[in-house]
């Protein structure tokens, strides 16, 4: 709860506009709003990455244990 609190504090004191642009995509928005935005997306690529990488060591782990159980 302290950390949504301090998270919505950043974001009331960057109001300022911030003129962005991202493969020709431009938009403008409170600087707040606009890194708290590029901090979640980031956040998401992470637990992506994360996701997939568990997955491919469990299907590495179930094959391995497939190949013992047959020796």
């Amino acid at each position: 709860m302290l950390l949504l609190i301090l998270v919505l504090i950043f974001v009331l004191q960057n109001l300022s506009p911030a003129s962005t642009s991202f493969f020709s995509i431009r938009w403008t928005i409170p600087l707040g709003l606009d890194l708290l935005l590029a901090a979640l997306l980031g956040g998401v690529i992470a637990f992506l990455l994360g996701a997939a990488r568990m997955l491919q060591l469990r299907r590495v782990a179930r094959h391995y244990a497939r190949s013992r159980r047959h020796d």
